[in-house]
């Protein structure tokens, strides 16, 4: 037996935590893999996570980057470092404050938004094929526990 595991018959509430948690990220993080191959298949100049906030940018343009950040679960410096190479590429401006300079609301320009709007059936074809053959009701009920699992933090 292998020094890290343990002899017990049954899985301990810690340990299938852990678990369940390792399945979720491979998921979320296979899942990213798949969409960027997707991307680059079809000539689309995203990541899957710049696709996410280029799609949250065009659903709703001009706020803060910390609302960016909070609804990508990030820091603010690492939304910055997000944000920079979709700037350089004219897919994103980010615009100061008329009521405090140190603030920067960011929005899609025309390009961003065109991409976004491309992009998004291959998307919606890699999200098909990821939850085909679970039903809607398993849908709801994963998205139930999921937000629970969030509201812990």
């Amino acid at each position: 037996m292998h020094a890290c595991q343990e002899e017990k018959p049954h899985i301990s509430n810690m340990s299938e935590r852990l678990q369940l948690s390792l399945l979720l990220s491979h998921v979320v993080s296979r899942q990213a893999v798949i969409l960027d191959a997707a991307f680059r298949e079809n000539g689309i100049p995203f990541t899957a996570e710049q696709y996410r906030l280029m799609y949250i940018l065009c659903g709703q343009p001009g706020a803060h980057q910390e609302f960016y950040a909070r609804k990508l679960g990030r820091d603010r410096s690492s939304l910055t470092r997000m944000l920079q190479p979709l700037e350089r590429s004219g897919l994103l401006r980010r615009v100061q404050s008329e009521n405090d300079r140190r603030s920067l609301h960011v929005e899609p320009t025309e390009i961003g938004a065109d991409w976004v709007r491309q992009a998004r059936p291959v998307a919606d074809e890699v999200m098909r094929k990821l939850w085909e053959g679970i039903a809607a009701e398993e849908r709801e009920l994963l998205n139930s526990l999921l937000v629970r699992l969030r509201g812990n933090y």
